[in-house]
């Protein structure tokens, strides 16, 4: 029997892609066209990325425990990040994307597959609680330290940074550079903070709930992994256009 379409499901990944592109609207405009954008710069612009970003994260952790072939889904993210990766550095060597939030999601959902029968042994609300606490503790650990909350708790060594290859744990060398950064860590708690939080509902909960929908978000989220691929050309084509 096939998985019942979870309209709100689609609607909010339909929702943090429409985030994604906002934002990558407004920093090409930045980046490639030197517009004076004050927004780019504020918390609203920070919010509008991070929170998309989030949510995309949460729900695709969310839905891994739904997927019929997670691994194989795992390992198409991962190929689509390397191609993102590939392109972006023929393209614009300067703006190159390493580590991406799609070769996130496709290492995340591996990793989850390998690490389910551990994941099973954790109490629901504890594996909430950890990966509440833990996505807010490494947060910054790419800039070197632990906080909590932006509240600085501790600096970690900076031999932990010497190695070239551990960027997507969280540990970029001092010239590591990418245009479009999302590490394992903190990241990976976020998406397990929605693998958690799918096992809190129940059936009755779904049904009464989890069939409403926005027909426009929910057609994106739908197609969220095309739009993904396809809206930086598109944006590209059109500020081309215009400019």
């Amino acid at each position: 029997m096939e998985r019942p379409r979870y309209g709100l499901i689609d609607t909010l990944r339909g929702f943090a892609i429409f985030c994604v592109i906002v934002y990558h609207f407004i920093y090409d405009l930045v980046h490639f066209y030197s517009m004076d954008f004050p927004w780019f710069e504020s918390l609203a612009a920070y919010l509008v990325q991070q929170g998309g970003a989030f949510l995309f994260v949460f729900i695709s952790g969310a839905m891994s425990l739904c997927a019929k072939a997670p691994l194989q889904n795992g390992l198409l993210l991962v190929g689509c990040g390397l191609m993102i990766t590939m392109v972006t550095h023929f393209y614009s060597p300067a703006n190159m994307i390493v580590f991406g939030i799609l070769s996130l999601l496709g290492w995340a959902a591996i990793i989850t597959v390998l690490a389910r029968p551990v994941l099973k042994k954790i109490p629901i609300k504890l594996g909430l609680v950890l990966s509440f606490f833990l996505f807010f503790l490494t947060h910054e650990m790419a800039e070197g330290r632990l906080s909590l909350l932006q509240v600085h708790l501790l600096d970690l060594p900076l031999s932990w940074y010497d190695s070239h290859f551990l960027f997507p744990l969280g540990l970029p060398h001092a010239s590591f550079t990418s245009a479009d950064y999302f590490p394992l860590l903190p990241w990976i708690f976020a998406y397990w903070l929605g693998y958690f939080c799918w096992q809190m509902t129940d059936e009755k909960l779904r049904e009464k709930y989890f069939f409403s929908q926005l027909s426009t978000f929910t057609f994106m989220g739908r197609h969220s992994l095309l739009l993904y691929l396809l809206h930086q050309p598109i944006i590209f084509a059109v500020l081309s256009f215009v400019f």
